[in-house]
């Protein structure tokens, strides 16, 4: 049991979630941790429960006929009326003392219980479950996340993360990128292998794009190392052993398929495929000269497999 920070006590019980890792970031598992603080015993609430409804209504209609049919320059501040109608609720039994959260493995613990933040709302009375909502909804791996009240002093959160799809360079650091290009978490360059590498800025935003777009090449997304996005306009795709495919702003899936069938016909010579001019083709070997023989003789049949660019 552990007490968070400081003033009224609120206890919760969980074990810490994992930080994500390079062989794990992939799956994801939902976990479950609870939140409480310490109850009364046994006999103290058999004591209180037949008759705490009939106190909580009391306190409340007699706090507000003090508040609101009193002369209006001895009428309490309404805040100080409901900080008073709360602490009678909590006094007999029925303040918010347990979290349930369900869903969640690469988002702390602690994140999410601040982000209900309890502390501002310790009953039912004033907590604002879709405010609390919201602001789960905004940490970084949440992507939806729904809360339940469970009478008398118990609340449900059901959490669900995102799924990381790319890892991003951005200048020196790298980071976890969902298929919308939100920013999950900053990584290690040798974290997550698995994923497509990306580089440049507003890759992220276009990761989806490109995917839907590597899709229809398979043979060649399997030797993509790296895809540099150029100017926020153009994607250049760096090819395991040192070749590239320069892609034009318009046209990038015609010109895709036509690269894909060229570089299998002079793969053995051509280390750069230049295809951002749609009306000319470039060809460089490993030194950076043109091979205009090579594409010379197979430019028209990739053309006209691919419909042409």
């Amino acid at each position: 049991m552990r007490q968070i920070g400081t003033g009224q006590p609120i206890w919760w019980r969980a074990s810490r979630s994992p930080a994500p890792s390079a062989a794990r970031i992939p799956v994801l598992k939902a976990t479950a941790t609870k939140l409480q603080r310490p109850r009364r015993s046994r006999r103290a609430q058999r004591k209180f429960k037949p008759v705490l409804p009939l106190l909580a209504v009391g306190a409340m209609a007699a706090t507000a006929f003090l508040v609101f049919a009193a002369p209006e320059r001895s009428a309490r501040p309404a805040s100080q009326a409901l900080a008073e109608i709360e602490r009678m609720i909590d006094l007999a039994g029925y303040g918010l003392t347990q979290v349930s959260l369900t869903g969640h493995r690469f988002t702390p613990d602690r994140d999410i219980f601040d982000a209900i933040d309890l502390r501002a709302a310790p009953t039912m009375l004033s907590f604002d479950s879709r405010a609390a909502q919201d602001r789960v909804e905004r940490l970084p791996w949440i992507e939806r996340a729904s809360i339940e009240r469970v009478l008398p002093d118990r609340l449900e959160v059901r959490v669900i993360e995102r799924t990381p799809v790319a890892v991003w360079r951005r200048g020196a650091r790298h980071y976890l990128i969902d298929k919308t290009g939100r920013v999950l978490a900053a990584v290690t360059p040798d974290a997550a292998p698995s994923l497509p590498r990306l580089a440049g800025e507003g890759a992220a935003t276009e990761a989806a794009a490109l995917e839907r777009l590597l899709a229809k090449q398979p043979a060649l997304e399997r030797q993509v190392e790296l895809a540099e996005r150029v100017g926020g306009r153009r994607w250049t795709l760096r090819l395991a052993g040192g070749g590239s495919i320069e892609l034009p702003a318009e046209g990038e899936a015609e010109a895709l398929a036509y690269a894909a069938l060229l570089a299998g016909a002079v793969q053995a010579r051509a280390s750069e495929i230049d295809l951002r001019v749609a009306s000319r083709t470039l060809l460089r070997d490993g030194q950076g000269r043109n091979l205009q023989a090579e594409q010379a003789e197979h430019a028209p049949d990739a053309r006209l497999a691919t419909g042409g660019i």
